[in-house]
């Protein structure tokens, strides 16, 4: 087997955006090294920014760790200043949408984001009023999702 290595100075981070104020710097360390389940990105965030849309994943367990810069971290309802040294973990369901948004006037924020990757993996953006559905490559609007009576639970017997 070869030895999976690399120095995370190598790999080239990537610009990404939503709508404004949404958008930063992606550096994809889990997909440069080969993981094939386990997602490691550096997420690099400029001042006035913030990282992602407010989102909760349905099976996606997330660890989030603040490495430099100082923010808030967007939790539920709640503003919460963040710091170097400061982790967040957020499991599968957990109800409560999340993102960084960098509050500083100069200094980037940077943060190490771990993760499952998942093939089926549904993240729900409230604010836009969509999910992403990895397995359909697309956004679904919530308001006109139908419930189903083909769930798992309505299949058990």
């Amino acid at each position: 087997m070869p030895l999976r290595k690399l120095n995370v100075r190598d790999v080239k981070p990537f610009d990404y955006s939503f709508e404004p104020p949404i958008g930063a710097k992606m550096t994809d360390i889990g997909r440069a090294l080969g993981s094939a389940a386990v997602g490691l990105t550096i997420q690099t965030v400029s001042p006035g920014r913030r990282s992602s849309r407010r989102h909760r994943h349905l099976f996606q367990e997330e660890i989030l760790i603040v490495v430099s810069g100082r923010g808030t971290l967007h939790h539920g309802d709640e503003r919460i200043p963040v710091s170097p040294g400061d982790c967040v973990c957020y499991l599968a369901g957990d109800p409560e949408p999340h993102a960084f948004e960098n509050t500083s006037a100069e200094e980037e924020l940077v943060i190490w984001a771990f993760g499952n990757r998942f093939r089926h993996e549904v993240c729900v953006y409230p604010d836009q009023g969509v999910a992403f559905v990895e397995g359909l490559g697309g956004e679904a609007t919530l308001n006109q999702v139908v419930p189903s009576k083909w769930t798992e639970e309505s299949r058990r017997r």
